[in-house]
């Protein structure tokens, strides 16, 4: 037996070890640390489109709450620059930036429990059709939106140990 097989045949069976002992549990698991906060927070307000799909990701990620225990607070900046420029001083590469900073608190006394700060970005092609611009940028926003809400409920899915019961 090679030292590659060795190799390869003591992983699996650590592997096979840990899942039987129950030392690995899936992140999700409704027993598991991650319990305490799906279906327990309350989503910031919805104050524009780019909130809107916030909010849409959040929930698909950390449910909708029924009772919930925490509140999460999203501030954030979005803005916008030109970055290649033709002969003729028209934009034709535009990049988004959405600068966001976000606290999960306890509604019972209102301290918070983890914070973060976000920087995402991404681009898009300015285009003669005015139409065919403005719905790429909601594009964008919609992506961008959806990235912001996906870091933020794998933080705190990730750190939900640290969550007071």
């Amino acid at each position: 037996m090679s030292l590659s097989e060795r190799r390869l045949l003591l992983s699996g069976l650590f592997s096979a070890s840990m899942v039987v002992s129950g030392c690995l549990r899936p992140m999700l698991a409704e027993d598991g640390p991650s319990g305490r906060v799906i279906g327990r927070i309350a989503f910031p307000e919805v104050g524009d489109r780019f909130g809107y799909f916030l909010d849409q990701s959040l929930a698909a990620r950390l449910g909708r709450p029924n009772d919930p225990k925490y509140r999460l607070d999203v501030i954030s900046k979005t803005s916008q620059r030109g970055l290649a420029v033709a002969q003729d001083s028209s934009v034709t590469r535009i990049t988004l930036i959405v600068d966001a900073g976000w606290t999960l608190r306890r509604l019972s006394d209102n301290a918070p429990v983890m914070s973060n700060d976000v920087r995402l970005q991404s681009g898009y092609s300015a285009t003669t059709s005015l139409f065919a611009t403005r719905q790429t940028k909601l594009d964008i926003e919609r992506r961008l939106a959806r990235e912001l809400g996906e870091r933020i409920a794998r933080t705190v899915i990730a750190r939900a140990a640290e969550v007071p019961a």
